[in-house]
């Protein structure tokens, strides 16, 4: 029998053993508003100009689907912690709408295709953030 003293074992650089999420972080993971349908209520902080209103569903399958502003989308998603977030590639027909409406959409296609992070956003909406930009969605109506 092989016995290992606490130096062999540190010199040996065991892997630390994963840590239990806590239970703020399965609150926050279980507040993903997947089901709902949400709408855009600001891109970059600026509120959207599309006369027909950005909104988004997040499946509980990890299917994004949804619309932004000219042009329907859909996206797979993946969480891999309590506010961790990443999207596959968005799926689009570009239709061109034209001026603002098309640089918004832009806007929005580009923060949700980058982003890496979500925190809830006030009653049911969320706010992704990331490094092309932020997004934040309400309950819609």
């Amino acid at each position: 029998m092989l016995a290992t003293t606490a130096a062999e074992a540190q010199r040996r650089r065991e892997e630390p053993r994963p840590q239990r999420p806590s239970r703020a972080d399965i609150l926050l993971y279980n507040s993903f508003p997947a089901g709902t349908r949400l709408a855009v209520v600001s891109i970059n902080g600026r509120p959207p100009v599309a006369t027909d209103r950005p909104a988004f569903t997040f499946t509980p399958g990890f299917r994004m689907a949804g619309f932004g502003g000219c042009n329907p989308v859909s996206a797979d998603y993946r969480r891999t912690g309590p506010s961790d977030i990443r999207f596959g590639p968005l799926n689009f027909v570009e239709r061109k709408c034209g001026g603002e409406v098309d640089r918004q959409e832009r806007a929005i296609f580009w923060a949700i295709q980058g982003a890496n992070r979500w925190r809830p956003n006030g009653r049911g909406g969320m706010t992704f953030t990331g490094v092309r930009g932020t997004v934040s969605f309400a309950p819609a109506f």
